[in-house]
């Protein structure tokens, strides 16, 4: 049964008591009662999207070294930015950061989350963020963890990402924080689902909102929101080409439509009439790319041609590491012998083996 609609209501003065204690320091977030920089406020809330938090603070503090300002990303170039966020993933965040950028250095910050929103890249929940926690807009910024508390507090037993419940969700969510400053409590209870009311396991007895959740109350925080089944994950196989010359590797870059689009990959067999295979097979790289198992055979070949066609390039070695910013040829090219020395932005980068996600842009 869901019990929602009988305990709507504003976040109670325990939850800010709690944040107020358990605030993390983080590089992005300014002392309690200033506004913040919608600035840091944007790259944080993007880089922060399908990125381990502890991935995303060294990354933060280097970006921000490299571009302080909007005016210092959008002067910048795509490759010179997209090298900056190697190891990130999901490339189009680096992209459309910059391309928001631009429109903010020419034209000054939009103040509401609906001026916001028309940003490139910027969804609702971004656009809230900024509103709410540098301009004081009274906006709910509603993320997976805001989702997870309110879900549990107030017992939603339809799924609050979809349809009715979504809707359902967005009304608790403004009335929950109706009764203070929009950016603390959004923060707050941010806050609250990632160290607290996590996803398994919630430590329901150090909860400020334990008594008032009826989640919690019934003994099963964890079966709320409902889970959502996972599509399945398509298998792609390709065989990546290795050609090394004196001039370099041969790279190709990834159309439109294509996984990895927009970025320098290897190319594979059957890419171009000019590109054979040598039949020396150097092994298998696997990669995950949002709903997609991507397998590498991985085999040394030969160009036949003069020059390479357009979109295409001799990379020199030394290059490589300013032109290959997905882990997925990194890899390949280890299995050639061609280690690739990430750039200092990239050193600390999210994709690890076990996840390696990076977007379709």
């Amino acid at each position: 049964m869901d019990h929602s609609q009988h305990n709507s209501g504003p976040a109670p003065r325990a939850l800010s008591e709690w944040f107020a204690k358990n605030r993390r320091a983080l590089p992005w977030r300014t002392p309690p009662g200033t506004a913040r920089d919608p600035w840091r406020t944007l790259v944080s809330e993007v880089m922060s999207q399908q990125t381990r938090m502890e991935v995303v603070v060294p990354r933060f503090e280097e970006w921000m070294r490299l571009f302080p300002s909007p005016p210092d990303l959008a002067g910048a170039t795509e490759e010179s930015v997209l090298s900056a966020w190697a190891g990130l993933g999901y490339y189009s965040r680096a992209r459309n950061l910059r391309r928001a950028a631009a429109i903010v250095a020419r034209e000054g910050w939009p103040e509401s989350a609906a001026e916001l929103a028309r940003l490139p890249g910027v969804g609702p929940y971004t656009a809230a963020a900024i509103a709410s926690l540098c301009f004081g807009e009274n906006v709910a910024m509603i993320d997976g963890n805001a989702i997870r508390v309110l879900s549990r507090v107030h017992a939603l037993a339809a799924d609050p990402r979809s349809g009715s419940g979504a809707r359902r969700m967005a009304e608790m969510a403004s009335s929950w924080i109706a009764g203070g400053d929009a950016g603390s409590l959004n923060e707050a209870t941010m806050e609250l689902g990632a160290l607290v009311c996590t996803p398994r396991n919630p430590d329901c007895a150090s909860c400020p909102l334990s008594g008032i959740c009826l989640a919690a109350s019934r003994g099963e925080p964890e079966g709320f929101p409902p889970a959502r089944s996972r599509p399945e994950k398509v298998l792609v196989r390709r065989t990546a080409v290795v050609v090394r010359e004196d001039r370099g590797v041969l790279l190709r870059r990834a159309g439109s439509g294509e996984l990895l689009s927009g970025l320098w990959i290897l190319p594979t067999e059957g890419d171009h009439a000019d590109l054979t295979v040598s039949g020396q097979l150097l092994g298998e790289v696997r990669h995950s790319i949002t709903h997609h198992d991507v397998r590498w055979r991985v085999v040394g070949g030969l160009w036949s041609g003069r020059n390479p066609p357009s979109g295409w390039l001799w990379c020199p070695v030394r290059d490589l590491a300013d032109r290959i910013v997905s882990s997925l040829p990194r890899k390949a090219l280890a299995l050639a012998g061609i280690p690739i020395q990430v750039p200092a932005a990239g050193r600390r980068g999210g994709e690890s083996p076990s996840s390696g996600l990076e977007a379709e842009p």
